[in-house]
């Protein structure tokens, strides 16, 4: 059992006439599509590549340590990955191009790309996601309420340009946001495109509002839509997805396991079980619950005023919550005009019930933590 650092390590040496192109080197391509490539590798208009290898020292050389650990966690784990990938005969050669990233904060767009050949007859398209902070779990809620994002839109204009350029087969794949917008994107696209795609890779990612799930070209893709999310999903419990999701195994807990360094892998695959956990359960509830009650024209303004009044609170990750007052934010739900009385009234009975049931899993988790604690003291001191 190992993670995918160590897969990298075991696979370095087998290209992929070898070992051919797997789930996990999907999961790798995904992490890296995190790192920012601009004035490495060439932009959109352009269709020059460079190496794995030449990115990966232009990429440090360009960084001082310093510079490289005030990265979010996510982005300096893919340097770290990038630099492990570069030393390897499996992806040193493989080529990069056709680099994106576009910001746009009056319209809430936050896209990012890159291309990879990673044979003479396989490209793999990587739409880079979001971390796992509260803002990036706002970004992810948006997609209730907002269809299609300003992203989805131009994921799907990416892999129509790039994908038909590469002239070869397709994988698409993404993590968190990146995989909703490889999903969206792969089920959009043109049949033409469509034909060449093996395979769409989303990892812990949102997913959509029921009418996309129900599409027919949805349905018509879904046996090459992969899902994968932890034991403790938060991210990719959101809205409808493909129904053969695949639980892995995680060695971190809570929102922490979004992050993929911690998923579990043996050999080339992911270490499965067989469902999610409690804390993913609640969310999953919940979130739904709340969309439900509050109908499709006013989930916006509702989940605007709950994010900024986190946000403004000082609430920034999952811990936090753990210290949450919940009768200021149903205040703060009460102030909102757009909404009626019954509606406010379902509202405030949803957050009091969530927060009754999220202050049960507390307790369970810190009793089971301290269970661990006593086994792992137990475990030390025997002779």
């Amino acid at each position: 059992m190992g993670n995918i650092t160590q897969y990298v390590e075991e696979y370095k040496d087998k290209d992929f006439s070898e070992a051919e192109f797997n789930e996990v080197d999907a999961l790798v391509l995904s992490q890296l599509s995190y790192i920012d490539f601009s004035a490495i590798v060439c932009k959109f208009d352009s269709e020059v590549e460079i190496s794995l290898k030449d990115a990966s020292y232009q990429y440090f050389a360009l960084r001082n340590e310093d510079e490289l650990k005030e990265n979010i966690s996510i982005v300096y784990k893919a340097g770290l990955l990038l630099n492990q990938c570069a030393h390897t005969r499996r992806y040193a050669n493989i080529k990069l191009l056709k680099y994106v990233n576009s910001v746009n904060e009056k319209i809430d767009k936050q896209f990012s790309a890159v291309t990879f050949y990673i044979t003479d007859d396989l490209a793999v398209i990587a739409f880079r996601g979001t971390d796992t902070s509260v803002t990036g779990v706002k970004e992810s809620a948006m997609l209730s309420y907002m269809f299609p994002v300003p992203a989805q839109i131009e994921s799907l204009f990416y892999l129509e340009e790039c994908g038909t350029l590469a002239n070869r087969n397709l994988i698409v794949c993404g993590h968190s946001k990146g995989g909703n917008l490889a999903t969206f994107s792969g089920v959009s696209c043109s049949n033409s495109l469509k034909k060449r795609i093996l395979g769409i890779y989303e990892f812990d990612a949102p997913g959509f509002p029921l009418q996309m799930v129900e599409r027919y070209d949805f349905v018509e893709m879904k046996n090459k839509i992969f899902s994968y999310i932890p034991q403790s999903s938060i991210i990719g419990c959101m809205l409808y997805h493909n129904e053969s999701r695949k639980v892995v195994k995680s060695t971190s807990e809570n929102i922490k396991q979004h992050q993929a360094s911690s998923w579990v892998i043996d050999g080339n695959s992911f270490v499965l079980t067989d469902e999610t956990d409690e804390t993913s359960k609640f969310i999953d509830k919940y979130i739904k619950k709340l969309t439900e009650e509050i109908g499709q024209d006013n989930i916006e303004e509702v989940f605007e005023t709950v994010f900024d009044f986190i946000e403004n609170s000082g609430i920034s990750d999952y811990d936090d919550l753990k210290e949450f007052e919940p009768t200021r934010l149903i205040r703060a739900i009460k102030s909102i005009k757009n909404i009626n009385e019954e509606q406010k009234e379902l509202i405030e009975n949803t957050i009091k019930q969530a927060f009754r049931e999220f202050s049960r899993l507390i307790y369970k988790e810190r009793i089971e933590s301290f269970v661990k604690k006593i086994n792992f003291e137990d475990r030390k001191n025997q002779p």
